[in-house]
């Protein structure tokens, strides 16, 4: 392991060549939804925004109606419209009139867990698979989410029963009345947890558009648009608590071709998360993320799950401020793949926890202490070509960079150009890494912790590592 405490590297002579496909000239947005005008409000369908009447029927006819006709838009007016879960058809824009909300009913039962639960963790947990979302819709063309309203996942009920929940709830071992001092009673039983929704899903979906809405307070994740292509999210608000569980903002997951811009993101999990899980068969590709704000979460993130590859992802002109990490890559030797070709670009951080980290011991941090080398595999992430560009952090409260590859899977190609953190509490740890490249990067600690006389940096002797 090498540890560049508090550094400034220059690398004048360095030529850095970026992925073509992730240059922002090479990219076109995605293809739009074609939604004819024609409207059907959901209140001619027996709607009510009372915020007490269940309107589950009255979405499901209007949407069949719209559907039925070739098509149009769905339009929910001002009030607060409960409800149980939404299907969304093709040709159909759900729209949001400024002071609409539809809010989820607060019960399980409405989401496909039976009522009573069952007693035993065992018979609740393959309850995950009768789960159902909120608003989802598979093998759909044409379909958009818009307008000023808000869509509200009654998230506490779940978190309060998650698994995160169940962990925190668990009591300390009581010590046990006996001639043995310091023995302890086998731990009391784990309190009961039940899986939980996510607030907007599409599968198999093609031409989306997310424009205007808010989402807020989603069980688990906000929005997982999986399988999809030509996807738009723009002007889009999530939030929910920073210490709501797995909360991510938006995930897409095995998708290509998706644009995600001037939104503002305050979670309790990752902001954004590029997945590609084995079952989802394809790559994630061609993503941009730009001109977004993120608030409490984890920040921008590819990962874990990475079997199918990530490749061609780009993030600029993005601003995080109080998030765990701000730019995350993880992953491990059972859930890898190919992730390359990505930057990030025109970035500003404030007070994060590690300004960017490559970490491929996600679900074993411990073995990156002492790390062997492991037989390569199928699922053996590989992560090469990646590129910081033009980042400014002002506090870093725990880490300022940290790379650590594999022994048998070293990152490669690693570049920051034009980097400056201010505040780090420690700077830059690399670990298995093959062709890491600072070009003006410059680490500092906070004042307090810089010794009198000096200017609380070193410079890195060799800035280009093979």
């Amino acid at each position: 392991m090498t540890i560049g405490l508090y550094c400034m590297a220059s690398l004048c002579a360095a030529a850095l060549l970026l992925p073509a496909r992730a240059e922002e000239g090479s990219w076109q947005e995605p293809e739009a939804p074609r939604i004819p005008a024609r409207a059907f409000p959901i209140t001619a369908f027996g709607g009510r925004g009372d915020g007490e009447t269940m309107n589950t029927e009255a979405f499901r006819a209007a949407i069949q109606a719209c559907a039925k006709a070739g098509g149009g838009r769905v339009v929910v007016p001002a009030g607060t419209f409960v409800t149980g879960p939404i299907e969304l058809a093709s040709h159909t824009a759900l729209v949001l009139e400024k002071g609409a909300v539809i809010q989820a009913s607060d019960k399980f039962s409405d989401f496909g867990l039976p009522n009573p639960l069952p007693s035993v963790q065992s018979e609740i947990d393959p309850l995950k698979k009768s789960l159902r979302h909120l608003i989802s819709g598979s093998k759909l063309e044409d379909v958009a989410i818009l307008g000023e309203g808000t869509i509200d996942g009654a998230g506490a009920v779940w978190w309060a029963k998650s698994d995160k929940a169940s962990e925190r709830a668990m009591p300390a071992p009581a010590p046990v009345q006996s001639a043995r001092p310091g023995e302890s009673a086998p731990p009391p039983g784990k309190p009961l947890y039940v899986p939980r929704p996510h607030l907007v899903v599409l599968r198999d979906c093609a031409r989306v558009h997310v424009q205007g809405v808010t989402l807020r307070n989603s069980p688990m994740f906000h929005f997982v648009p999986s399988r999809c292509h030509d996807v738009l999210v723009e002007d889009v608000t999530i939030q929910s608590p920073s210490d709501s569980p797995n909360t991510d903002g938006i995930d897409p997951a095995n998708c290509r071709d998706v644009l995600i811009r001037r939104c503002t993101i305050d979670t309790g999990d990752d902001n954004i998360a590029l997945k590609a899980g084995a079952g989802g068969g394809f790559p994630t590709e061609n993503v941009m993320v730009a001109d977004c704000k993120f608030l409490h979460g984890h920040g921008v993130s590819i990962g874990s799950e990475a079997q199918t590859g990530v490749r061609h992802f780009l993030v600029q002109r993005c601003a995080f401020e109080n998030t765990v990490t701000a730019l995350r890559i993880k992953s491990d030797r059972t859930r890898g793949g190919v992730v390359e070709d990505v930057i990030y670009r025109d970035i500003t951080m404030k007070n994060v926890d590690t300004a960017i980290s490559i970490f491929l011991f996600y679900d074993n941090k411990k073995a990156a202490l002492a790390p062997e080398s492991k037989p390569i595999t199928k699922d053996t992430p590989i992560v090469r070509n990646i590129h910081y560009l033009n980042i400014v952090c002002d506090g870093a409260r725990r880490k300022a960079v940290e790379i650590v590859g594999l022994p048998e899977s070293p990152v490669g190609d690693v570049t920051l150009e034009n980097v400056k953190i201010t505040g780090a509490a420690s700077g830059i740890v690399q670990q298995d890494v093959k062709g890491l490249r600072l070009i003006d990067v410059e680490v500092q600690p906070p004042p307090a912790a810089t010794a009198p006389g000096s200017q609380g940096r070193s410079v890195i002797s060799n800035p280009s590592l093979p």
